[in-house]
């Protein structure tokens, strides 16, 4: 049986991929050298959960680990300016995810591995909301990518994120690509509180689970507070993949009337 896809997602700063790793039990690197010995065919054993990290650069194909590592100097090694438009970093960002999701996630999935990642295209989803873009557009730009079985939206004051790391924020993460200027505390709480706000709407019609955390409160407790909400995901995303097949359910209507992507299947276009 095929592995379940679970991803976190939320603001910039929330804690996405610390709880992500201590949520997994299982490295990318450990679950892949598995994998020539990994077979799920009859078996009864509870699919560990492999962390994945959204920036994971493929170990089972050559020739997209390749392409993968110049993409990420594009996207992450590059510098931060507004001197491209959208559209480039919107490409840039369909290549990536989905080369990560044919030859990084697919053969765990594949493997019955369950994953769990640091984000997906949600938050990067939010943030084109805000600057423009429409659910439609986004939706043919990204139709072909692999998406998660279920998404846990963790949600927090962006004030108190900012306060938390505010030296470790990117220009992007502060709103340099939404016009702001005078990047500081200010426009980071203003353009993220916005991007939640997109990341609610779009958990409110997908039917995701929403955690609210406090900045304050520990790692190891915030784990422990996510860990029977992942596991429940999984359970319910696992019985969804063996449940008898029946007439399709018709995809969920988002806000102002866009049909959005039901969790687990690709952007319909």
């Amino acid at each position: 049986m095929p592995g379940r896809f679970i991803a976190l997602e939320g603001p910039d700063g929330v804690g996405k991929t610390t709880l992500a790793k201590r949520l997994g039990t299982v490295d990318y690197a450990g679950a892949v050298a598995m994998l020539p010995s990994r077979s799920t065919a009859g078996s009864d054993e509870p699919a560990p959960l492999v962390f994945v990290s959204r920036r994971q650069i493929s170990a089972t194909s050559a020739y997209s680990a390749d392409l993968m590592r110049q993409l990420a100097d594009v996207l992450w090694h590059s510098g931060e300016a507004t001197d491209l438009p959208d559209a480039f970093w919107v490409a840039v960002q369909a290549a990536w995810a989905t080369a990560h999701g044919t030859t990084v996630l697919g053969p765990l999935l594949e493997a019955g591995y369950d994953v769990i990642t640091d984000g997906w295209v949600y938050k990067f989803f939010s943030k084109l909301l805000v600057q423009g873009y429409t659910l439609d557009q986004l939706e043919v730009i990204f139709g072909r990518v692999r998406m998660p079985d279920a998404v846990i939206l963790l949600a927090a004051d962006p004030g108190a994120l900012y306060d938390r790391r505010q030296a470790e924020f990117r220009p992007s993460e502060l709103g340099m690509h939404a016009g702001y200027q005078a990047l500081g505390r200010d426009t980071f709480v203003t353009y993220q509180r916005q991007g939640l706000v997109r990341l609610q709407n779009l958990a409110n019609a997908l039917g995701w689970h929403t955690v609210n955390l406090d900045p304050a409160v520990s790692v190891d407790d915030t784990r422990d507070l996510l860990t029977p909400v992942v596991n429940a995901a999984r359970t319910v995303a696992r019985a969804t993949a063996t449940a008898p097949s029946s007439e399709p359910t018709a995809p969920s209507a988002g806000p102002d009337g866009v049909t959005l992507p039901l969790a687990g299947e690709p952007c319909s276009t």
